[in-house]
């Protein structure tokens, strides 16, 4: 599964819905790539970040702008929890990698290296502050 966190400003979203959710970085949207984070490795992210609940926290990794999403027909576009864009950019650098390892432990991550992890939550979190500066949404584009 490819899993892309992308930003995009809300006047885009009807326009991109109506493309059909094609690749946000061909589509010109901020992107990270990723393959394999699925809503429950969000999810996860989310409660390590935040200590929601993980019902709470798997409610938010599965919102979708589209209405009644078919899982088998991705793309599925998701939004990234309001919750892990605001607390993931004030991560010190050096707790980043204590964060990809206790991320990492869970079966859901399995293959993704601590050091892997870190690099690509140090990617969103650069993508976390160019959203909240120029007012865009963060995103979670599924692909199969």
């Amino acid at each position: 599964m490819l899993t892309d966190v992308f930003a995009a400003r809300t006047a885009a979203l009807p326009r991109y819905r109506e493309a059909g959710f094609p690749d946000p970085h061909g589509f010109g949207f901020p992107t990270v790539r990723a393959r394999g984070l699925e809503p429950v490795a969000l999810a996860i992210l989310d409660v390590l970040l935040s200590r929601a609940s993980f019902e709470d926290a798997l409610d938010s990794a599965v919102m979708t702008p589209a209405e009644e999403p078919d899982l088998y027909r991705a793309p599925v576009v998701t939004t990234l929890s309001a919750r892990t864009v605001s607390i993931l950019p004030a991560v010190p650098t050096d707790r980043l990698i204590r964060l990809a390892e206790d991320w990492t432990r869970h079966p859901e991550l399995s293959g993704l290296g601590a050091e892997s992890a870190r690099d690509w939550l140090r990617q969103v979190q650069e993508l976390c502050r160019s959203a909240v500066s120029s007012d865009s949404l963060l995103f979670v584009w599924n692909c199969l």
